[in-house]
């Protein structure tokens, strides 16, 4: 007896099977309108609409356009497509380079259109062609040039093989009334791709890492992934998947249809929109991020995150609650849940922490601050430097509060006394600290007012959910130039 989840697999690939016949490389629908070119009523200026987010190119310096109806581009007509009216000449189109050395045999299929009563076959007529690996350009055999009154037909070339392949049309109209289109490119194979072994992902080799299930109002949340192993992965032969109250899998989505790679000990945030996980956290690797069309429902207050491979393989996978941030949180908004250990399972609650780097509440695309994977044995206290002058003369202007701790789930309160012994500011209060980090003192006190110079005493106090607690206490210096 099948189970749930073996039934939806063979509908999803059923119907996969049945909608997609073959294995598409690159197609194009042409479903943006207003790329291209048209004229103005003044019959002199042309317009024209070229995003550079377009893959593909059109030149239309060989053609004219004398009115503001006369035009090359793309409309929303028929779902979109490439249409040319009245354009006086040879407008090209042409597509990116497109991969194909993953395939045995490529096939290239083009609608090829035309409206109206023109029947001049050198002034109404559609062209394709395609090139291989930077050689001649060929006609397509099937339909290659459709000309004329020829209705509609369907432009094909099959049996291709290479490493690389280039679409070419052209195309013209030359009336008023007359129209010619072209839609509904595609490259595919019949074959299955060709992949690496070495780059297909297997149990052990990605971890999930951290996840934001609760994040800020103009947040999304987001799962990031460490790739452990010594292989370039590729992404989309990866899924992420969330799971209903039966526990079968869910929401399983593509993390690219493209073959980017996942380079090996590298971190990757995935999202629906990184610049609004970057609006709220830093980071130094903005390739370390890849947006998807649509994530998983990841619920605030429990849910599970899974990630499988194309076999639909559970590579790693983790249920989480509110419950298993650092118990003496207050509010859990916008911050992650950062994985400990990577020899630990994630499936472990102790496993997991609330994430805190410096003044952010998470780590998307780096190690996790709250990272024990390099456990440090001891703990340190460190001020750098002992003397330092906040003048903003860009020498010494910050005191840095260095530290790195025996293990994680500390909460920090970090207080600057004077030297009489009198409070001045408390930096922190009752903050997660990570295994190891750095936290600042610009001079300032706590009414933003600048320190005078003299001596400052630094005090630490560090306590663990265990019931353990540490105390340091470190002294520095509050200078600056003498005139």
């Amino acid at each position: 007896m099948w189970g749930l989840n073996s039934v939806f697999l063979f509908l999803l690939l059923n119907f996969l099977t049945i909608n997609n016949p073959g294995t598409t490389i690159w197609e194009e629908e042409f479903n943006t309108p207003g790329i291209g070119f048209w004229g103005d009523s003044d019959g002199i200026t042309i317009h024209s609409h070229l995003p550079p987010t377009t893959e593909w190119q059109l030149d239309a310096e060989a053609c004219s356009f004398t009115s503001e109806k006369d035009y090359v581009k793309t409309v929303g007509t028929s779902g979109g497509r490439l249409e040319a009216l009245d354009c006086d000449g040879e407008a090209v189109w042409q597509s990116p380079w497109i991969s194909i050395a993953s395939y045995t045999a490529v096939n290239c299929e083009l609608i090829a259109k035309e409206t109206g009563s023109g029947n001049n076959p050198e002034r109404k007529y559609v062209e394709a062609f395609y090139q291989l690996d930077q050689g001649e350009k060929k006609l397509f055999e099937n339909n290659g040039l459709s000309q004329g009154n020829w209705g509609e037909s369907v432009v094909s070339q099959s049996q291709l093989q290479g490493d690389s392949i280039r679409l070419i049309i052209h195309l013209n109209s030359s009336y008023a009334s007359d129209k010619v289109i072209v839609d509904a490119i595609r490259v595919w194979s019949d074959e299955p791709e060709k992949v690496d072994p070495n780059q297909l992902a297997e149990t052990g080799d990605l971890l999930i890492n951290e996840v934001l299930s609760n994040p800020f109002d103009e947040g999304v949340d987001f799962v990031e992934l460490y790739n452990q192993s010594s292989k370039e992965i590729r992404l989309d032969h990866l899924f992420i998947a969330n799971r209903d109250d039966q526990q079968n899998l869910k929401t399983i989505v593509q993390l690219s249809s493209e073959p980017i790679l996942f380079p090996p000990n590298t971190y990757l945030a995935v999202s629906e929109n990184q610049e609004q996980v970057l609006n709220f956290y830093s980071t130094t690797c903005v390739s370390c991020f890849l947006d998807v069309t649509k994530m998983p429902a990841l619920n605030n207050s429990s849910g599970e995150v899974v990630l499988l491979n194309d076999s639909m393989q559970v590579l790693d996978e983790m249920h989480y609650t509110e419950k298993m941030h650092h118990p003496l949180l207050i509010e859990e908004e916008g911050i992650s849940l950062e994985r400990i250990s990577f020899e630990e399972s994630a499936l472990e609650p102790s496993n997991w922490t609330s994430g805190k780097n410096g003044h952010q509440l998470a780590s998307p695309g780096f190690e996790n601050a709250m990272s024990a994977n390099s456990p440090v044995k001891t703990t340190t206290f460190q001020l750098e430097p002992k003397a330092f002058s906040p003048n903003e003369d860009g020498y010494n202007d910050l005191l840095q509060i260095n530290y790195q701790l025996d293990k994680v789930g500390y909460l920090a309160n970090l207080r600057i006394f004077d030297s009489n012994g009198l409070p001045i500011n408390h930096l922190l209060r009752n903050e997660p600290a990570a295994i190891q980090g750095q936290w600042i003192w610009d001079g300032k006190q706590a009414n933003g007012s600048r320190s005078p110079i003299g001596l400052y005493i630094v005090l630490l106090e560090l306590h663990h959910p265990d019931g353990s607690a540490k105390q340091f206490k470190k002294v520095c210096t509050l200078t600056d130039r003498i005139y």
